[in-house]
């Protein structure tokens, strides 16, 4: 049924192991990240299309997804992966330019993909939009104020466009991972999910049947009990 994917924050972790994994599978996929280095291996290694952009940049964003479609065709999926958090610190200790960053690279830049997305999806009766959240939006915990926030108010508006989408034949999926083993955390944690794990487990909701839609996943590593 999906043919065509576009995949954010495709130059580490999870998104890299996605497109490798969906690459494996024959889907076309156009990658983008911010490290032009990692997008050319991973393009190398996968045969997937793709450019670094600055997710920042409302123009850049818009440039992208059109540079998908004229890569592509129509996109049949979008993954919003993109994350960042700039660091761990107390409210107190933030700054305006902190807040800003985080809002334009954790809200703002999958909004306006997924507001593109749906303008070509809408008319073609099709497409699916997965937006990867946290389990942090699940919880308030200290030093992540911002990106906690930031997290949480990407899973309401994922909701919304669950309503919004769905009645025009749109799947939304909402996915709150727990911890995983990636360049995210600056000590390696062999106990946490490996990101090819995460992927595979992404690929699965492309492979549904008709009649069932996945609203929201929320999966762990077994040393994880929340």
């Amino acid at each position: 049924m999906y043919r065509t994917i576009l995949v954010t924050g495709a130059t580490s972790g999870i998104g890299y192991a996605l497109v490798e994994e969906l690459t494996r599978l024959g889907y076309q996929v156009f990658a983008t990240g911010r490290n032009q280095e990692a997008l050319t291996r991973l393009r190398q290694a996968t045969g997937c299309l793709g450019e670094t952009a600055d997710l920042a940049d409302p123009a850049a964003l818009l440039a992208l997804y059109a540079s998908a479609e004229q890569a592509l065709g129509p996109i049949d999926v979008l993954v919003n992966n993109a994350g960042m958090n700039s660091r761990k610190a107390p409210l107190v200790e933030t700054s305006l330019e902190e807040f800003d960053q985080q809002y334009a690279i954790n809200l703002r830049a999958p909004y306006l993909l997924a507001r593109e997305a749906l303008k070509s999806m809408q008319p073609r009766g099709r497409g699916y939009l997965i937006n990867v959240v946290s389990t942090v939006a699940k919880r308030s915990s200290e030093t992540m104020g911002i990106y906690t926030a930031m997290k949480q108010g990407l899973a309401g508006l994922s909701q919304v466009m669950m309503k919004e989408a769905q009645p025009h034949g749109i799947r939304v999926t909402t996915l709150f991972p727990g911890g995983t083993d990636t360049g995210f955390r600056p000590q390696a944690r062999p106990q946490y999910m490996q990101p090819a794990s995460v992927a595979r487990t992404l690929v699965h909701l492309l492979t549904l049947p008709e009649d069932v839609v996945m609203h929201e996943m929320t999966f762990r590593p077994p040393v994880e009990l929340e």
